[in-house]
C-alpha cells in the first residue's frame, strides 16, 4: 500500500505540520529532532493518522467525480485526484508522480543464509508533497520531500534506520529511464527503463551492509482494476497500485563485520494517491505471502472507526470498527485473481504485546486467512516477536512464516495499533 500502503497516510499530517520546508540538509536534521519529539509518545491516535489529511480535502466529492473524473478535485485539494479514466502504464509509470500527494516504492525480502539462518529486510523509499510543483519552484524550494526506511531482522536482531531528504538537493530521487531510486548513498539501480534486474546497496547506520542482485522472473501485477485500487467503499479513497511479486533476490549482508551469503525471495510494490483515507480510518493489516505452490496472495484490511460489530476487530482500537478487505491471489503463471469480500476471510488469531516508550500495545500478530475457491486456509505468524519499527511513527513490519493447506513465508504490515 503501507500497502505499507504502506504508511504515508500516518505520518503526513506531522511531516506537513512539522518540516515544510526542508531546504537542506541542515533542515531535515531539524526536521528529525522535532519529530522525534512529536512521536515520543510513540502513540498516534487515529486523527494523527489520518485526520490532518481528510480534514484537508473536502469530504463531499461524489462516486462519479472520485471514479471517473480527471485533473484535481475538491477531495484532493490542488493534487491530481485518482480516477479509472488515467490508466496504469508500464514502464511509464515506474517513475515518480509529483502531482500525486503520496507515493512510495516498497522493497521486501524473505531471505536466508548458508546456515539457514532467516532474515526479513525491508527497504522502502516514500515521497510526499507539502504543496503543488509550480513553474516558478526552484530546486530549493520543491515541495517534494523523502524518506527512506531500511529494516534488517534476523532471529536475534533487529537494525533500523530512517533518512530523511529534501527534493530538490539532488540527495533524493527516482527516475525512470534507466530506473534509479536513491536516497543518500542508498542505491537501487537498473539498466533499462525497468526496476528489474537491479543492484540494491545500502547501510543501516554502521551495522549492517547490504548488497544484492535482483531480478524478476514474472510479470508485473496491477492491482485492483488495471492498478485502480480501492481501499474502502469511499469512492475518494482509491490509489494507483502495482506489485511484482516474482523477485529472485541473491547478494550478501554484512552484519558487524560477519559477512554472509544470501538467497531469497523480494516482493515489490509501488503506488501513489493524493487521498488515501478519510477521518474514520484507523490503519491496515496488509500481508505479502509467497506460498509454497508458486502463487502469491496480497491480502489487505482497512479497519475504520463506525457503526460495525465486533466481528474480526480483535486487537483495533475500536470494537466498533467496520472492516474492508481486498486481496489478489497470483498463481504461478501471473494471472491475478481479485477475491470479492465474500471469497476471502483473514481473521486475527492471537496477539502481541508490544511496549515501546511508555506505550503498550496489544497487536494482533498471528492470522487465519482462508480462500475456500483457492483451497487456502493457512495460519500466518510472525517468524520472531517484538517486529517493531519505532521511527518518528511506529508500526509493525516483519517476516512471516506460513503454515497450513500451504507453507511459505512473506511479510506483514500493520498499523493504527
Amino acid at each position: 500500500m503501507k500497502p505499507t500502503l504502506n504508511l504515508l497516510s500516518e505520518i503526513f499530517p506531522t511531516l506537513l505540520k512539522r518540516i515544510e520546508p526542508l531546504k537542506f540538509s541542515l533542515s531535515v536534521a531539524m526536521a528529525v529532532c522535532v519529530l522525534t519529539c512529536s512521536a515520543c509518545s510513540d502513540a498516534p491516535a487515529p486523527s494523527r493518522f489520518f485526520g490532518d489529511l481528510s480534514k484537508s480535502n473536502s469530504e463531499d466529492s461524489s462516486e462519479d467525480s472520485a471514479e471517473n473524473g480527471s485533473g484535481s478535485d475538491s477531495s484532493t485539494g490542488s493534487f491530481q485526484s485518482v480516477n479509472k479514466t488515467t490508466p496504469l502504464v508500464l514502464p511509464k509509470d515506474h517513475g515518480s508522480h509529483p502531482d500525486y500527494q503520496l507515493e512510495w516504492w516498497y522493497l521486501t525480502f524473505v531471505l536466508g543464509d548458508d546456515e539457514n539462518n532467516e532474515y526479513g529486510l525491508q527497504f522502502t523509499l516514500f515521497r510526499f508533497a507539502t504543496a503543488k510543483e509550480t513553474q516558478d519552484t526552484s530546486s530549493w524550494s520543491t515541495p517534494q520531500q523523502w524518506m527512506g526506511h531500511a529494516s534488517l531482522h534476523s532471529k536475534d536482531e533487529h537494525f533500523f534506520e530512517e533518512r530523511l531528504a529534501a527534493g530538490g538537493v539532488g540527495n533524493a530521487f527516482v527516475k525512470p529511464a534507466p530506473f534509479g531510486a536513491v536516497i543518500d548513498d542508498w542505491s537501487w539501480q537498473s539498466k533499462s527503463d525497468s526496476p528489474f534486474p537491479a543492484t540494491l546497496q545500502f547501510s543501516i547506520n554502521n551495522d549492517v551492509d547490504i548488497a544484492l542482485s535482483l531480478t524478476a522472473n514474472g510479470p508485473f501485477v496491477k492491482q485492483g482494476d488495471k492498478g485502480y485500487s480501492k481501499k474502502t467503499e469511499d469512492a475518494r479513497l482509491r490509489s494507483y497500485y502495482y506489485s511484482q511479486p516474482f523477485i529472485d533476490a541473491s547478494g550478501t549482508l554484512n552484519i558487524n563485520d560477519t559477512m554472509l551469503n544470501v538467497i531469497g525471495l523480494g516482493w515489490y510494490d509501488h503506488e501513489w494517491t493524493s487521498h488515501l483515507a478519510n477521518s474514520n480510518a484507523m490503519g491496515w493489516d496488509w500481508f505479502s505471502l509467497h506460498l509454497d505452490d508458486g502463487s502469491k496472495l496480497m491480502a489487505f484490511r482497512m479497519h475504520a472507526t463506525g457503526a460495525g460489530t465486533d466481528t474480526g476487530t480483535k486487537g483495533t482500537k475500536n470494537r466498533g470498527s467496520e472492516i474492508y478487505t481486498t486481496a489478489s491471489y497470483i498463481p504461478a503463471s501471473g494471472d491475478k485473481e481479485i477475491l470479492a469480500l465474500n471469497e476471502i476471510s483473514i481473521v486475527p488469531l492471537d496477539n502481541e504485546q508490544i511496549t515501546t516508550l511508555n506505550t503498550e500495545r496489544d497487536v494482533p500478530t498471528t492470522w487465519q486467512i482462508t480462500i475456500p475457491s483457492k483451497n487456502v486456509d493457512i495460519t500466518v505468524s510472525p517468524f520472531k516477536s517484538g517486529q517493531w519499527n519505532s521511527s518518528v511513527f511506529a508500526y509493525y513490519e516483519g517476516r512471516v512464516n506460513v503454515t497450513g493447506t500451504h507453507r511459505g513465508a512473506g511479510f506483514m504490515e500493520l498499523t493504527g495499533y
